[in-house]
């Protein structure tokens, strides 16, 4: 792999990378929502659904990273 691609994987695998990667699943969950819908006409189930997906990935790649698969 590429040096710049190491660094990148290295970089998401921290507490700070988790948390961007966080943040853009959570915008593309938005987006997705936004298909067929505007922005104002979204429900709260709407954006509940947005945080807990990306929580949920976000922790789940964080936790993996810190389980020692040796």
């Amino acid at each position: 792999m590429s040096k710049f691609r190491k660094k990148m994987i290295k970089y998401l695998q921290t507490f700070w990378g988790c948390l961007a990667f966080g943040v853009l699943m959570f915008a593309i969950f938005l987006i997705t929502d936004l298909t067929d819908a505007s922005l104002n006409t979204l429900g709260w189930r709407d954006w509940l659904g947005s945080v807990a997906g990306a929580t949920i990935l976000s922790v789940g790649m964080f936790t993996l990273n810190k389980l020692n698969l040796k």
